[in-house]
């Protein structure tokens, strides 16, 4: 899979792009926080693709946090989403 890069959207989502596949995260405004999936809220919510790919996604956005010294959270009723390209 190609690299993951990350945008903060208005609507309190946060866009996780590879070259061919969009995934939206919940992101809070003002005081920004990423709520992630947990790797068991992944299995249900997340589309068939990227059911195997929780851990790749999960460490890219946790190093993309700390980069940008934003707190994340891994949480059981976390949003995740397919956005089409």
């Amino acid at each position: 899979m190609s690299e993951i890069k990350f945008n903060i959207r208005w609507r309190e989502e946060l866009e996780a792009v590879t070259s061919d596949k969009k995934l939206i995260f919940e992101i809070t405004m003002g005081q920004l926080h990423v709520y992630f999936p947990t790797e068991s809220r992944w299995a249900v919510a997340a589309p068939a693709w990227a059911k195997d790919e929780w851990k790749m996604y999960a460490d890219s956005c946790t190093v993309w946090c700390a980069q940008n010294r934003i707190p994340i959270s891994f949480v059981d009723d976390a949003y995740v989403s397919e956005e089409k390209v």
